[in-house]
């Protein structure tokens, strides 16, 4: 009965089986701690049937070695198609609670609970282990990221001494370690990079997330130097985004007028900036556009108007003299200042009020001793200006104009004389395009002046002398215009001009896609530097043949790309036309110029050339 109930079963299995077409070919034996791998596909179509049938037949199709445990029972339902005899052997322990322990070429198959008592561990957290000692990479940096991979049940032990790291974990997280080591454990290479204009440690903070885990970020702040090491592919990345953040900051020439117009009482509220342009010709009026944007916090009153005016020269001098008409005008500075772009640009036109403050030290025995300090507070005309270069090359101008001075003057208890300062100020964030104007206005200042009357020795008479003796006050209104010009500088100091579509972009219509314009020099700065060199060799020359003294020239001029000059040079000099006619022949003879380089992303471009001579 026994055989043949065994037959039967056979039978049912059969039914429902089917393997690969072409039998296998004999597999080489393996060592027995090599990977179980027996290289045969199977297909399977089994319901409820007894654990014990499956594993049978599976060692009868595939020539595996099995051993059951007395407790192994239970049924299979399994659905599986072409795939390998050890994977679908897999699937079946772990979907019926089942461990098997592998001895050479013998696999025991038991209850997982009985795996459990026997080696103290559950089947499923089962661990194994590996040294690996690290030829380049450092054992620390390698653990700290294995400790990121590894199971809750792992271990990574790192011993620096050796550089040698000891893992344990299940088997398919020591695989995923395995891999990662190989990626992690290979040769290093370091690279120096001499930083011109980034800052070392700012730099490290921006490339410490592209760095693997195995690369190092040294510095050296003396020398702006920076130390890279870490694997081939990692440097190739690191170095044109080090080359990107280290380039010059870009530049903003601002040049500011500061006018203080004396108002008389038809403007005692504020100019009335329709009125001043009402006034001026229409061919000038034609050089500004006038808008009324973003001013603010205007604190004295005022109409706190801002214009941007087109034309920076023609523009202002008609404004100015437009406003002579309202008032006297006194222009307090016109200072120009360069200034990094998103630095502040302070200028002050004033003086410093000095006042005394006493500081007294009671001690715990002994006299009172009082220190006199003094103190200075900043009076006057003051302009703080910060640009922010746009890619469309126009600026972003965050202004703050201050005017202050001292109302009057009270004395303290200590008898030191304070002064009380009295500040009108604004402050405004306006877009504007490079080498355009702008006007702010609206910072009124009232000053009271008061005057004492008398008729001479009669007036000092007491009771009998006041009728011949009086005050009379006097009000006097000013307003402080400022002209604002911020015009973008290249690294050469050459002004950066505007493309014509973007300066045209004001007048785009609403919605439209404006042309993106990068600001940046179209040739490199070392060919900037071999042009300068050879025109100021040649103007060196020419000035000694001409027996010229001491003086100064600046060259403008146009180059192709073939090194060659395109266009009427200007030339301007203070010292005369004896400076004016050698820089000419200069230019002349030191033509043609290198070509341009490869890359160069323009064919014409502009170079401006301030020379200082002095013969030896």
């Amino acid at each position: 009965m026994r055989a043949v109930r065994w037959v039967a079963v056979i039978g049912m299995v059969s039914a429902h089986m089917a393997f690969a077409q072409e039998p296998p070919a004999p597999q080489p034996a393996q060592p027995p701690d090599a990977p179980m791998a027996v290289g045969q596909r199977i297909s399977l179509d089994l319901k409820g049937v007894d654990i014990l049938d499956v594993l049978k037949l599976l060692s009868q199709k595939s020539g595996l070695n099995f051993v059951a445990g007395r407790n192994v029972s239970g049924r299979v339902t399994i659905f599986v198609n072409d795939v390998d005899v050890w994977d679908a052997f897999e699937l079946i322990i772990g979907a019926n609670d089942l461990a098997y322990e592998r001895r050479g070429a013998i696999v025991t198959v038991m209850m997982a609970r009985d795996y459990e008592l026997i080696y103290g561990e559950k089947f499923q957290e089962r661990k194994e282990s590996f040294v690996r000692a690290l030829r380049y990479a450092k054992v620390a940096q390698v653990a700290t990221v294995l400790n990121q991979i590894k199971s809750s049940i792992g271990r990574v032990v790192a011993d620096e001494t050796t550089n040698t790291l000891i893992v344990s974990d299940v088997p398919i997280r020591l695989k995923e370690m395995e891999g990662m080591l190989i990626q992690l454990d290979r040769p290093t290479q370091s690279r120096i990079y001499k930083l011109n204009y980034a800052d070392a440690e700012k730099l490290k903070e921006k490339m410490q997330e592209l760095l693997s885990p195995v690369g190092t970020f040294t510095f050296d702040a003396r020398t702006n130097t920076v130390v890279i090491s870490d694997l081939t592919e990692v440097l190739q990345k690191a170095e044109p985004i080090i080359q990107a953040f280290d380039i010059p900051d870009s530049q903003v020439l601002i040049e500011a007028k500061i006018v203080n117009v004396s108002l008389t009482d038809d403007y005692s509220l504020g100019i009335d900036w329709q009125r001043v342009f009402a006034g001026i010709d229409a061919n000038a009026r034609g050089n500004f556009l006038s808008r009324e944007v973003v001013t603010s916090s205007v604190l004295s009153g005022g109409t706190g108007v801002t214009l941007q005016v087109l034309s920076s020269d023609d523009g202002t001098k008609a404004v100015i003299e437009a406003l002579q008409s309202i008032g006297k005008t006194d222009t307090l500075s016109n200072p120009r200042i360069m200034v990094s772009n998103n630095q502040e640009a302070r200028i002050l036109v004033g003086t410093k009020e000095a006042f005394v403050t006493t500081t007294t030290t009671v001690p715990a025995t002994g006299s009172t001793v009082s220190a006199p300090e003094v103190q200075f507070q900043e009076v006057g005309t003051k302009l703080y200006v910060t640009p922010q270069i746009k890619r469309d090359g126009r600026i972003q101008l965050k202004i703050r104009p201050e005017v202050s001075s001292v109302a009057r003057t009270v004395t303290s208890v200590a008898n030191t004389i304070i002064p009380i300062v009295q500040t009108t100020e604004a402050e405004t964030s306006v877009l504007v395009q490079t080498g355009s104007t702008l006007i702010i206005g609206g910072l009124i200042d009232t000053k009271d002046t008061h005057t004492d009357n008398q008729v001479p020795w009669i007036g000092n008479i007491p009771i009998l002398g006041l009728p011949f003796k009086g005050t009379t006050t006097k009000t006097k209104k000013t307003e402080l215009v400022v002209f604002l010009t911020p015009q973008i500088m290249l690294p050469d100091g050459t002004p950066y001009v505007l493309p014509e579509e973007a300066k045209n972009a004001s007048q785009a219509p609403i919605g439209e896609i404006l042309p993106q314009v990068v600001i940046e020099d179209p040739v490199p700065l070392a060919y900037r530097q071999t042009v300068r060199t050879k025109l100021q060799e040649e103007l060196a020359t020419q000035f000694r043949q001409a027996s010229l003294t001491a003086g100064s020239v600046e060259v403008s001029f146009v180059l192709n790309h073939l090194g060659q000059v395109t266009g009427p040079p200007l030339v301007s000099s203070r010292e005369g036309e004896a400076f004016v006619k050698a820089a000419h022949v200069a230019l002349q003879h030191a033509q043609p110029f290198p070509p341009f380089p490869q890359s160069a992303t323009s064919s014409n471009v502009r170079f401006h050339i301030a020379v200082q001579y002095a013969p030896d």
